[in-house]
């Protein structure tokens, strides 16, 4: 009973944590520094692959940068580079200034061109906190933000950031300590997907703390409402904001002549994290992003796509959460127990299979916040 409590505990601090915008996505194992090696072979079509993430061409002078890091509480953000004429776009920065100095070497080894704009999908710190490092190696930069982003990086932002540096360093040490037991942070015998994945979060939490006391804030420069076009250059790239998703400021970046589209966390793959969302509006906001007809879609964390079969996935299971909530709700019953009845069995079997880690995320980090999120909103009974 001791250890169920005690991992119970352990997993609540790591919802916190990850609730605190600590969570980002990748595929596979890899290293938070990312010290590319790929020279030459960056330049052509075809992937570049560096320790900890890759860089694919996905169109004309556009690249996609995919981590490679396992799924789990703290990983990077993916970015997009798209290089026009004279400057580059960014979609991104990253959660440590290590990842995204490394990053910037990429795009180094395909021009020598000046980044112009970084665009922050929304205002979590693994999409954000590297910001620091484009102004200072681009003095002239521009960061673009949804308003709401702006206003909440200066406010939750700020608040979230400071919790996390006080409280990361106990938490690392606690599952450090579980991890060495051959325990998991639930308290039990731990699978090797999940020692990859904590093993992960270690390195990367505990550069976040060690970069701490140099860090400046870098908000957004320029913030829009709804939509802004970004011309010349070559190429037109489109900022939309398709209302409340994931956080109540996620831009989306579309490039219409390539069908390239940029999500960042409306679109999560292979699990979506669903802390302080919208639901309701998260439905919507991804039925517009599907309606844009891209050919190739780049999420905030997981791979490129090139149809939309997961967003549709995603937008079903809010959409189920949203629908079965408010039933439970309208016959008065309590949040608790509509968590019991809206379980996703069939996308919870179809996502995470019988991955002990997979099925931690999947329930504790998307179902349970995205059906505690949607009771909340879905009206009170008559």
């Amino acid at each position: 009973m001791r250890d169920e409590k005690r991992g119970a505990r352990t997993m609540r601090i790591a919802a916190r944590w990850m609730s605190g915008a600590v969570v980002v996505l990748g595929l596979m194992q890899g290293s938070h520094r990312a010290a590319a090696q790929a020279g030459d072979a960056g330049r052509g079509s075809g992937t570049a692959v560096a320790e900890g993430f890759d860089v694919q061409r996905i169109g004309r002078d556009v690249y996609a940068v995919i981590r490679r890091e396992p799924e789990s509480l703290a990983v990077q953000s993916n970015s997009v580079f798209i290089v026009r004429e004279r400057d580059v776009v960014v979609v991104d920065a990253q959660f440590t200034r290590a990842a995204t100095s490394a990053v910037i070497g990429a795009l180094r080894r395909i021009t020598p061109k000046p980044v112009r704009y970084v665009v922050n999908t929304h205002w979590h710190d693994d999409h954000t906190a590297g910001n620091q490092v484009y102004r200072e190696r681009f003095p002239g930069v521009e960061f673009i933000a949804h308003e709401n982003t702006r206003a909440d990086l200066a406010t939750l932002g700020r608040d979230n950031r400071t919790g996390q540096v006080e409280g990361i360093p106990a938490f690392l040490a606690r599952l450090r300590r579980l991890m060495a037991q051959g325990l998991g942070a639930d308290s039990t015998a731990i699978s090797p997907s999940e020692r990859a994945a904590l093993t992960s979060a270690s390195r990367i939490g505990g550069r976040y703390v060690a970069e701490a006391p140099g860090f400046r804030e870098t908000l957004p420069t320029i913030a829009f409402r709804d939509r802004l076009v970004l011309t010349g250059g070559g190429r037109t790239v489109v900022l939309r904001w398709f209302g409340r998703g994931n956080t109540r400021g996620d831009a989306v970046v579309w490039l219409p002549d390539e069908k390239i589209v940029a999500t960042g966390d409306l679109v999560v793959a292979p699990v979506p994290f669903a802390f302080n969302s919208y639901p309701a509006e998260w439905i919507a906001a991804l039925d517009s992003v599907a309606a844009l007809g891209a050919s190739t879609i780049v999420p905030g964390h997981g791979p490129v796509m090139h149809d939309d079969s997961y967003v549709v996935r995603v937008a079903r299971m809010l959409t189920a959460i949203c629908n079965g909530t408010a039933s439970a709700k309208a016959r008065g019953e309590t949040a608790e127990q509509a968590a019991r009845e809206v379980t996703l069995e069939a996308d919870r079997r179809a996502i995470a299979g019988d991955d002990k880690w997979m099925n931690v995320l999947f329930r504790q980090f998307f179902l349970a916040p995205a059906v505690a999120r949607a009771y909340a909103e879905a009206p009170a009974p008559h």
